[in-house]
């Protein structure tokens, strides 16, 4: 089954010297460069703020790459070890080479637990922290999504920032300035979020407790995906009552059907059904006790995302799980 492709857009030479791509080792849409554009003209002190005074919300993620590359800071992370950004990726694929450390680290930044790899952070506010969507590292941003914090649910928001602008003033019952208005019908995109998402949700093989759902590729003899043993209403159950209890054999008998389900997983990769122990990985991770499952998560998602072929999403899991376990991470 093939993944959806987003509509590749036209990237300026001025985007290139921020060497966002080599950095990031992922694609970015123009909305990124448009609206740095604006916000260094709005607010020339701090322009992650720009958008503060109208919505509350504070550019994050990329734009605080930006902000320190605009404020000339130096950081080691921005980088390789030899002093050079990134090589570029000169395959189709995504190079495995190409991912360095420094380049997840940057995919770190403001990130929180439960936002998996495919969500990159670029906006918050006091409720919600706001990302663009990839399904795999070697795509453009598919959509811009939201997620609760606290909360691991993650929903399609917006097709692009100015879209999201949009909608978040609409939401905050204000309107943007006339330069800001002007630069949003110029730059937003005409495509219709609901289009995209029901064209996304043909390539979704389970929904997950996230409902953003993962992406698998299916082959012609539909190897690439098999169903967990339990439904997720028993998967939730099972979850929240092994966290409700301190004894360990109340626990165990309780978790039975789960780590038998995780032996099948087993089974499943070895047949190259990866898609089995992702979803069981993923709906752990968005579940409200994953922070007790911190194990679990650690030893399926990064292993199913090397077994698809997205180590940048490998790695920054991996990362995210270190962080979450050292107790640096929201």
């Amino acid at each position: 089954m093939p993944e959806p492709k987003a509509k590749r857009r036209r990237v300026s030479e001025e985007t290139k010297t921020y060497n966002l791509e080599e950095v990031f080792c992922v694609k970015f849409n123009p909305d990124v460069e448009e609206l740095w554009k604006w916000a260094c003209s709005s607010n020339t002190d701090n322009p992650q703020d720009s958008l503060y005074p109208l919505l509350n919300l504070k550019l994050c993620g990329v734009f605080k790459y930006l902000q320190d590359l605009r404020d000339k800071k130096e950081n080691t992370l921005f980088k390789d070890q030899k002093g050079k950004p990134a090589s570029k990726d000169k395959g189709k694929g995504e190079d495995k080479n190409r991912v360095s450390e420094e380049s997840v680290k940057l995919h770190m930044l403001d990130r929180e637990w439960q936002c998996p790899p495919e969500f990159q952070p670029c906006a918050r506010n006091k409720s919600h922290l706001f990302g663009f969507w990839r399904d795999t590292p070697t795509e453009n941003p598919i959509f811009v999504v939201e997620k609760k914090k606290g909360c691991g649910v993650i929903t399609p928001v917006a097709t692009d920032l100015f879209d999201l602008i949009r909608v978040l003033g609409k939401r905050e019952k204000v309107s943007p300035s006339k330069d800001l208005d002007k630069l949003i019908n110029k730059h937003a995109s005409t495509e219709d979020l609901r289009r995209i998402t029901a064209a996304r949700n043909k390539t979704v093989v389970a929904k997950t407790f996230n409902k953003i759902g993962i992406v698998v590729p299916i082959s012609k003899n539909d190897v690439g995906y098999r169903p967990l043993t339990m439904t997720y209403a028993e998967l939730d159950k099972m979850l929240t009552k092994s966290c409700e209890t301190e004894d360990e054999a109340k626990k165990d008998k309780i978790l039975a059907p789960f780590d038998e389900c995780i032996n099948y997983i087993q089974f499943a990769n070895d047949e190259c059904d990866y898609g089995m122990g992702f979803e069981m990985g993923m709906c752990v991770y968005s579940h409200a006790t994953s922070r007790n499952f911190m194990g679990t998560i650690s030893s399926l998602l990064p292993l199913s995302y090397d077994l698809l072929g997205r180590t940048l999403y490998s790695k920054i899991m991996r990362k995210t799980c270190e962080e979450a376990e050292s107790g640096s991470m929201l």
